[in-house]
């Protein structure tokens, strides 16, 4: 019954791994080179980056990056999702992001948390950058 409620097949552990594999692999492009992005930095440097400058407070980014520490490794793709999650959507709020961590909360699968979080910051960029503005 728990494993039920949790939205884990009993019957299907094979396709969990696999659902787990593709987060893990998914995860991978937060913090690998992206040809697309200026230097070939990492979403997650070049989020950085943008941030700093948009900061509300000098000092804010790396601020939140010490209190946050390290992202986590690869093969935990979950906490590297939450760890997004955080990242650009911090406390107090910077007005660059949408709302990511409910989605991140409620979400059943790692798969699913790593998706969230990798929408959620390349939309963030997109919004930084000027490419595609939110608001």
């Amino acid at each position: 019954e728990e494993a039920e409620s949790s939205g884990v097949s009993v019957d299907a552990p094979e396709g969990d791994r696999m659902s787990v594999a593709r987060a893990i692999s998914k995860a991978r492009t937060f913090t690998e080179p992206n040809m697309g992005l200026p230097d070939g930095q990492s979403l997650v440097e070049r989020w950085v980056e943008l941030a700093r400058q948009n900061e509300r407070t000098p000092g804010q980014i790396d601020a939140l990056l010490s209190q946050l520490g390290d992202i986590p490794p690869v093969h935990e793709p979950t906490e590297r999702a939450l760890w997004v999650g955080a990242l650009i959507n911090p406390l107090p709020g910077m007005g660059v992001a949408v709302e990511i961590r409910p989605a991140l909360l409620v979400s059943k699968r790692a798969e699913e948390r790593v998706q969230v979080a990798l929408d959620g910051l390349m939309k963030s960029i997109a919004h930084m950058d000027g490419t595609a503005r939110m608001w």
